[in-house]
């Protein structure tokens, strides 16, 4: 009975914290039953009104090892699956950064290929001393994440693939600190 209140709770919230908060209530409940129905109610009813982001529609990650975006790894692509839409989207880029990174900035190219095959590229660049943007906080102390929205308002005119390539610019082999890179779109909120 936990383990598929489990998985349907799994599908119901998409964030990854809350997938890491039921697993951590699923190894909960294998050793006390008791505790776990004290905590899910309320944790429960925390996640329904923060944890569920129906936004966002498309969410991927690529994890470095060694901390490291290594210079052979020059280019990263997400191949995304959209439905057409004439409401907009935003396209955003996460660098997991882990430490101070060895560089100051970070040049990269941002190209977006649609299933019919039109092209569009963008000149990025992440500044790690001056961001755009405020870090936001990593699950460690020593991780930030630094956040670079690629297009605050996007719109999808195809259904299909789409292909989504970040290319680095770096003219040093290796880029230490950078723990990983998380691609997500997702629908720009109406007011």
């Amino acid at each position: 009975m936990t383990k598929d209140l489990t998985q349907f709770l799994m599908i119901l919230f998409s964030s990854p914290v809350t997938h890491r908060l039921l697993l951590f209530l699923y190894f909960c409940a294998q050793k006390t039953m008791k505790k776990l129905t004290f905590l899910l109610f309320p944790l429960l009813s925390v996640l329904l009104f923060t944890g569920c982001n129906k936004s966002i529609v498309y969410d991927e990650k690529v994890v470095f090892p060694d901390n490291n975006w290594a210079f052979e790894q020059k280019a990263i692509t997400f191949e995304a699956p959209l439905k057409a839409s004439e409401k907009p989207y935003s396209v955003v880029l996460e660098l997991e950064l882990v430490g101070t990174p060895n560089v100051e900035k970070f040049d990269a190219t941002f190209t977006l290929i649609s299933p019919a095959g039109g092209k569009t590229v963008k000149a990025l660049l992440f500044n790690f001393v001056h961001p755009k943007e405020p870090y936001l906080k990593g699950d460690a102390p020593n991780k930030k994440i630094y956040k670079l929205t690629v297009y605050p308002k996007r719109f999808f005119s195809e259904t299909g693939t789409y292909s989504l390539e970040v290319n680095q610019f770096s003219n040093k082999a290796d880029n230490y600190g950078i723990h990983s890179l998380r691609l997500y779109i997702e629908k720009v909120k109406e007011k």
